[in-house]
């Protein structure tokens, strides 16, 4: 269990209007350690929660369920997700809750410079 308090930076998703808009595909690159980078191209629900992971840690408790398609991202394309715990506050009956961290080197295929 982690002793410290998430970063202030962990996004909290409360609705899905909270989630990046854009849903049409988009091709990323994704890059684990050991392991040769692989493109992959996602839509809808999964392209959102990638471009949410992308901008920081995200809380894992989510009337969203966005914990749901974070296992999808891990299983189907190998995505790297660590979640880290941190203790509720036991004096107002809050449970212990989890942060998702993407450790996968991640990044737009658009975004790729190309050399000329």
């Amino acid at each position: 269990m982690n002793k410290d308090i998430p970063p202030f930076n962990c996004q909290r998703i409360h609705r899905v209007a909270d989630l990046p808009p854009e849903r049409a595909p988009a091709s990323y690159v994704i890059g684990n350690v050991d392991k040769k980078p692989s493109a992959v191209t996602l839509q809808k629900r999964k392209r959102q929660i990638m471009d949410l992971l992308l901008q920081g840690p995200v809380y894992c408790a989510s009337p969203v369920r966005i914990s749901d398609i974070v296992h999808i991202l891990k299983r189907e394309i190998g995505l790297d997700v660590e979640t880290k715990f941190y203790p509720g506050d036991k004096s107002t009956g809050s449970g212990d809750y989890g942060v998702y961290f993407i450790k996968s080197r991640v990044y737009r295929a658009s975004d790729e410079q190309v050399a000329a």
